[in-house]
């Protein structure tokens, strides 16, 4: 079930490893977030692999090449319009964290819960069986993206300005307080909203099986869409601020 991940030690039986502490038990490890994880990347790279081969200068191409400039004009006008001439040194940063999330979040838009009437599909260990959801509902996965936005930021006012941003940033309490704030709130955001989105899909399951799912499932489409872009936009100005205060 969503909120309920499937955990190494539920498939890892050897206490000497499930005890091992490494920034928490290793058993705490979610497993169903690592592979839908993997799955995302691998269906970008994949697919990235497919299209390139084809892509041409002169005419329209093909509906590959039309989806990645469309994603391309879209994702460079989010970085250019709130960094500014800077933006290419950062741009393949914010494209890949909104094309990552868009996918992320719309993995787990899918009639999942056929798979649970499959026999031998997994159940958890209160008996439940286990439910599909998007990565992006595990705060591991958004706090991990956050703190690459973070460090981003970081760097890119050392980049800017060198050793003053960072006296700058060491001398003020309110700058240590954005170094919370920030990316706290992009990881808390994104995953809040994606769960609240499968939450409600599956409680209109429970009502009403065959038609308003439907609707639901678009919608949450569209909101997967809304949340990638807030990410990628609250990155690039984030960055943008950094590399244009401090002076």
């Amino acid at each position: 079930m969503l909120g309920k991940n499937l955990h190494l030690s539920q498939f890892v039986h050897d206490p000497a490893i499930n005890n091992l502490n490494v920034l928490g038990p290793l058993g705490d490890v979610h497993v169903d977030t690592l592979i839908l994880s993997w799955i995302c990347m691998g269906g970008i790279l994949g697919a990235a692999a497919l299209i390139t081969p084809k892509l041409v200068v002169d005419g329209a191409g093909g509906k590959g090449q039309a989806v990645l400039e469309m994603i391309y004009s879209f994702t460079q006008e989010i970085a250019k319009g709130q960094i500014g001439h800077s933006y290419r040194k950062f741009y393949p940063l914010i494209a890949a964290i909104f094309i990552f999330v868009i996918v992320g979040n719309f993995i787990g838009v899918g009639p999942w819960r056929a798979f649970e009437q499959i026999p031998g599909w997994f159940h958890l260990s209160d008996g439940e069986p286990f439910e599909l959801a998007s990565p992006t509902t595990d705060f591991n996965v958004t706090a991990g993206l956050a703190l690459i936005s973070l460090l981003t930021y970081l760097g890119s006012g050392f980049w800017a300005h060198g050793a003053k941003f960072i006296k700058t940033v060491g001398l003020n309490p309110i700058e240590w307080l954005d170094l919370i704030v920030r990316p706290s709130t992009l990881a808390l955001r994104l995953m809040v909203v994606i769960t609240a989105d499968e939450l409600m899909r599956g409680a209109f399951l429970l009502i009403l099986p065959i038609l308003l799912p439907a609707g639901i499932m678009a919608f949450e489409l569209f909101i997967g869409t809304i949340q990638a872009f807030v990410f990628a936009l609250l990155t690039s100005i984030y960055i943008g601020l950094t590399v244009a205060e401090h002076h």
